[in-house]
């Protein structure tokens, strides 16, 4: 619908439930555009550009989350003015269905995108965690009653963080590190298998057993 046309002097006052048709204002004001379905026979042509309303919209910033063309919203107008609609939310309507099913104690807040990116916080008492994960199956979880920290890979690898502090990092092929140089401060650093390296230099060396050899027989 065109605002300037006679049918525009009307008001319209209340909210009004739309589909999302268009994300590209042809005035690039960030406006969605947005048809009435509920205006009978005619709504699908009953269209309004409409700014949709976020908790933080500044210059070159802000929480920038569109809805998905086809998906439902709900349009309130300023002082009933058409040409001047305002996207005040989505919502699920029986075929767009939740994400998650809702339980009583109400302990999950999540959001999952379109390719099944997930960020889910668990409030469940004495166990929250907080899990970002892929479709895919990567995820990084913060575990808050084991005191875990754990970046895992799909293919099982996996990086873990645990309440002691101990670091463990779980590969099911090479581990490689690359630096100008690499320094290790511990009282011990144990080795399982052969340690290989092109130059060693040592200030001292204590072996239970020792292989004479060129170089150290004098």
């Amino acid at each position: 619908m065109d605002p300037r046309t006679p049918d525009a002097l009307l008001r319209w006052y209340g909210l009004y439930p739309a589909l999302v048709q268009d994300l590209l204002d042809p005035q690039q004001l960030g406006r969605i555009q947005v048809s009435f379905p509920g205006f009978g026979s005619t709504g699908s042509e009953v269209r309004c550009w409409a700014t949709l309303l976020s908790p933080y919209a500044d210059d070159n910033q802000g929480l920038q989350i569109l809805p998905e063309v086809g998906s439902q919203v709900v349009v309130g107008f300023e002082a009933g003015d058409p040409a001047r609609g305002y996207i005040v939310g989505a919502c699920w309507n029986g075929r767009a269905a939740l994400p998650e099913a809702p339980e009583t104690a109400n302990n999950l807040r999540l959001l999952r995108t379109r390719a099944g990116s997930e960020l889910r916080f668990d409030d469940t008492t004495g166990a929250p965690v907080v899990t970002l994960s892929t479709q895919a199956g990567h995820q990084l979880k913060l575990d808050e009653a084991s005191s875990e920290v754990e970046l895992k890979h799909s293919n099982g690898c996996v990086i873990r963080i645990d309440a002691a502090g101990k670091v463990t990092v779980e590969a099911h092929s090479t581990v490689d590190v690359s630096a100008s140089q690499i320094n290790l401060k511990a009282p011990m650093v144990k080795c399982d298998g052969v340690l290989k390296c092109e130059t060693l230099i040592a200030q001292a060396v204590v072996s239970a057993s020792y292989t004479p050899g060129a170089g150290n027989v004098w």
